[in-house]
């Protein structure tokens, strides 16, 4: 059983040309995260361990092997999961994670930016956030994408309630998320995590962990930036099924 989870201003719909090419349409959980979808308020979780403990009760009754993906924000709440229940899943794949921060100014710095980004939300709407968001360099490797593609994933973002995204980054924020760095030593479920090679700080930040822990790998995909799903589909549907080969064995 898969469990795919989306990234911020992502959807369940991210994943939608991997499952296709899995063809695991039928054995797939996709939810979607606290502050996503048009009915996030009957589901928002109040922290960010809120939201691992929701997604974990989604999970008792589902058949082996279990393999996990997460991008971007979905590897954040991926790796809360690995790290509360690391024997609940057989194999990983994080795209685009950080562990967390690792000291209180960090975390302070970045709980002020996400004020900020949740004041532009509601205060002028989500096209003017929209527009800000996708010009950050993060996203620059994005603008050499079919621009069927790109209108594609702007419509998707712009599907959103704005006040559910600003309560996303208030509640699953990386300033709000805990610092699993030290978990991370000490799993042992196999994960890989993925990488494009035009994000060099999270290329960095993934060799770095995968060198504390045999259990982890680090693969980097050449010619993308921090969205791997997004530009690099195909790669990652292999790279699931690899997983999912292994995990059978």
């Amino acid at each position: 059983m898969w469990t795919l989870l989306h990234g911020f201003t992502g959807s369940p719909e991210s994943y939608t040309r991997i499952v296709r090419h899995l063809g695991v349409e039928r054995r797939a959980l996709i939810p979607a995260l606290t502050g996503h979808g048009d009915d996030w308020r009957g589901r928002a979780a109040a922290s960010f361990e809120g939201e691992v403990a929701r997604l974990l009760d989604l999970h008792s009754d589902l058949e082996r092997p279990r393999l996990l993906c997460g991008y971007s924000l979905g590897a954040r709440v991926a790796l809360g999961l690995l790290s509360r229940a690391p024997g609940m899943f057989d194999a990983a794949l994080l795209i685009g994670l950080h562990p967390g921060l690792d000291s209180p100014s960090a975390r302070e710095e970045r709980r002020a930016l996400d004020a900020q980004r949740a004041r532009l939300l509601r205060e002028r709407g989500l096209a003017a956030f929209m527009t800000e968001w996708e010009a950050l360099p993060l996203f620059a490797s994005q603008r050499a994408l079919p621009s069927d593609r790109r209108d594609e994933q702007r419509g998707l973002r712009l599907a959103h309630d704005p006040e559910g995204l600003a309560r996303s980054l208030e509640v699953l924020g990386l300033a709000e998320m805990p610092d699993y760095r030290q978990a991370m030593a000490s799993l042992e479920v196999p994960i890989t995590l993925m990488t494009g090679s035009l994000d060099p700080k999270f290329s960095k930040m993934a060799t770095e962990l995968a060198d504390q822990n045999v259990q982890i790998r680090a693969q980097r995909v050449d010619g993308v930036g921090h969205d791997v799903l997004l530009e690099a589909p195909s790669i990652v549907a292999t790279a699931l099924a690899a997983m999912a080969e292994l995990a059978q064995r």
